[in-house]
């Protein structure tokens, strides 16, 4: 039985995440800033399962982490599955900002005390959810693209960092492509639906690699992502 705390647990990926944990019987923290739909998922085993309101943009998420933890009674496997996004054509400077905020302030603030908590422990697991957007710049989602460029690099040195000292934490960066959720508004080729995207998510993370892209023909995708020349890009994108 494992204790696992998912941040961003209200819908989703999230969501989907928590209800397989659920299923197989370990105990689950689960934080967003929707309470209500918090509770809803906290009826399927209330023994087991542990709710927080949560707004990861702001200072005291820190301390409502650590919260979360005690009430758990320990964290083995963190995973950050709190995303913000926007096709910003119009560069609306408020969806910039608030983007920034999610995936990258909130992101660092939550990973670091999870890092610090399995750095004491000298073991544990984080995860953290980026994108195949972070590959390569994408003209219609600025913050967006660069945010999760962010997340995967934070997160390659955070696993450097961790082996460097000889701890036993890994870390994962997940990739995703298109997944059928409230932030695709628009139904990509390849998109897949959340149900499908929840299990792929949940067998990425318990293989405990370092990087997983799914589905995983987002990989050779991801490849060609970074051959193709520059001026080429430009005109694709």
């Amino acid at each position: 039985m494992k204790k696992v705390i998912i941040i961003g647990a209200s819908s989703g990926l999230g969501r989907e995440l928590a209800l397989h944990h659920i299923k197989n019987g370990n105990i689950v923290g689960i934080a967003a800033r929707r309470e209500n739909l918090l509770e809803e998922i906290r009826q399927i085993n209330p023994s087991n399962v542990f709710i927080q309101k949560m707004d990861t943009t702001k200072a005291q998420a820190k301390e409502q982490l650590l919260s979360l933890i005690e009430q758990m009674g320990g964290m083995d496997l963190f995973v950050y599955c709190s995303g913000k996004g926007y096709v910003n054509k119009e560069m609306d400077i408020d969806k910039e900002i608030q983007t920034v905020e999610v995936n990258v302030y909130g992101f660092t603030q939550l990973i670091n005390i999870a890092y610090h908590y399995f750095e004491e422990k000298r073991k544990g697991h984080i995860v953290g959810i980026a994108s195949v957007a972070g590959i390569r710049t994408l003209s219609i989602c600025p913050s967006y693209c660069s945010s999760k460029r962010y997340n995967i690099m934070y997160l390659k040195a955070l696993g450097q960092l961790a082996k460097n000292k000889k701890l036993n934490i890994k870390v994962t960066t997940i990739l995703p492509g298109f997944v059928d959720t409230e932030f695709v508004k628009t139904k990509y080729p390849l998109t897949i639906s959340l149900e499908k995207g929840g299990n792929l998510l949940y067998k990425s993370i318990e293989k405990g690699n370092k990087r997983a892209f799914f589905p995983q023909y987002w990989s050779i995708i991801a490849f060609f992502m970074l051959i193709i020349p520059s001026f080429l890009w430009k005109k694709i994108i």
